[in-house]
């Protein structure tokens, strides 16, 4: 990849206004549908919770970049006893725009593939710490450079660091 290369324009599949409330789709050409469900109940449309205009909604990108997966991740810090759909999130928004995330996120093929399957896991763990598992960042390091552990898998150490983390 060339810093000259432009990603291609992001695209995303539509289901929203079909009888399945409980995916995420592409609404319009400026929102998202991100609904959220009681916890442990993902992608039933019998659990999601109900509509209030804000909390359900994404802003469709220019670019899923840094800043725009960040968005994401405080929307889920602010409902924390809520949980969401991985898969139709992967299989609805992100997978269709494999190449973009490949250029944005500079990330390698392996490294986007890692994404797809797992991202969820540095989604979830957006600005997370080893002491937020109840370790301790200095031991895990010292484990980290003996090569016992890996990088903590939270997304900045994802894009640093996408073949080398602990999860």
């Amino acid at each position: 990849m060339t810093s000259t290369e432009q990603p291609p324009k992001l695209t995303f599949i539509n289901i929203f206004g079909h009888d399945d409330i409980g995916k995420c789709s592409y609404k319009n050409e400026k929102q998202i549908y991100f609904p959220f469900f009681l916890m442990g109940a993902c992608g039933n449309a019998d659990c999601v919770i109900s509509w209030n205009g804000e909390r359900e909604i994404l802003q469709v990108p220019k670019k899923m970049d840094y800043k725009w997966f960040e968005i994401l991740a405080e929307k889920l810090k602010k409902y924390p006893y809520l949980d969401w759909d991985w898969e139709s999130f992967r299989d609805n928004i992100l997978a269709p725009n494999r190449e973009h995330l490949k250029i944005v996120l500079k990330l390698d093929d392996e490294a986007v593939d890692t994404f797809l399957r797992d991202g969820f896991v540095f989604i979830n763990n957006f600005y997370a710490f080893p002491e937020d598992d109840g370790e301790d960042s200095a031991e895990w390091e010292k484990m980290r450079l003996k090569g016992e552990v890996g990088y903590y898998p939270n997304f900045k150490n994802f894009l640093e660091h996408p073949n080398e983390l602990e999860y």
